[in-house]
């Protein structure tokens, strides 16, 4: 059994090797399972897929700090892995809340954790940017104080769709590594372009999120770039959620059962679920 403590120099060292190592994202006990059994080298979790399973919308704040750690808690009791959390905002908007979100995801045991500069308010989505970089700064300080081998991700969440978007992002993302985070991560990079360039010009490990449409760069692909980590995000919760409404809505709409023909691995996944002793 991996202690927690082994798990996260386990989870520093992969973000030292620079491999685009990959990270899918369980959303229950039975898909870490799956994952596990598949020897995948560390999990995360997903804000999306939790709030999925609950009957919930992502992104709107209806998942608090408590939920989300004792979804993570389990998530960690059920693997020996690595796990990573998604914290969302901090579950507020002052670095005290950050503080607060930092310290109970060390508690549970998460191996590392991120933390968005999104805000909850619709007329300004995203923390000014001094506010920002204070919120990492203090969740740095306090893993510093509480769990040096915690891997803090400092997240941009702003879409990038021109230069003037790329050149916010890149300093925000150069403030954030400036302020100790150990790996920075901006869901908007989607152009290789782009994603050189924040290589380049950003000092700390890079994620990358793979797990969502029209995303055809391969992991091999990444690595020649520089990449450190792919993270999958809510993408298998997507597609998992997806094809159970689409099986759904043709036994209604059709009256016969061929959907079940076209599932794929139907019976596989069984191999690594616990059984009685």
């Amino acid at each position: 059994m991996q202690t927690i403590e082994t798990r996260r120099t386990r989870f520093k060292a992969l973000h030292a090797e620079r491999r685009a190592f990959l990270m899918p994202n369980p959303y229950n006990i039975g898909t870490t399972r799956i994952l596990e059994g598949l020897r995948f080298e560390a999990l995360a979790t997903t804000s999306a897929g939790f709030a999925f399973t609950n009957g919930l919308k992502d992104a709107e704040g209806l998942i608090t700090r408590d939920m989300a750690l004792t979804h993570a808690q389990t998530i960690i009791g059920a693997s020996t892995l690595p796990v990573n959390g998604d914290l969302e905002n901090g579950f507020g908007d002052s670095p005290d809340d950050v503080v607060e979100t930092i310290r109970g995801a060390i508690e549970v045991g998460l191996s590392g954790g991120s933390i968005e500069d999104f805000s909850p308010d619709p007329l300004h989505p995203y923390y000014e940017f001094d506010l920002a970089v204070e919120r990492i700064k203090a969740a740095v300080d306090a893993r510093n104080r509480l769990a040096p081998d915690f891997v803090l991700t400092a997240r941009s969440e702003a879409p990038v769709r021109s230069e003037e978007n790329l050149r916010d992002t890149i300093k925000r993302l150069q403030a954030f590594a400036d302020a100790g985070a150990d790996c920075v991560y901006a869901p908007g990079l989607i152009e290789k372009q782009h994603i050189e360039t924040v290589i380049a010009e950003v000092s700390a490990p890079l994620n990358v999120l793979a797990g969502r449409k029209n995303f055809h760069m391969t992991r091999k692909e990444l690595e020649d770039m520089g990449v450190t980590r792919v993270s999958i995000g809510g993408g298998l919760a997507r597609i998992a959620f997806g094809a159970f409404t689409a099986a759904a809505e043709s036994l209604k709409d059709s009256g016969s059962f061929g959907c079940f023909d076209r599932e794929e691995g139907m019976e596989d996944f069984d191999l690594f679920m616990k059984g009685r002793l």
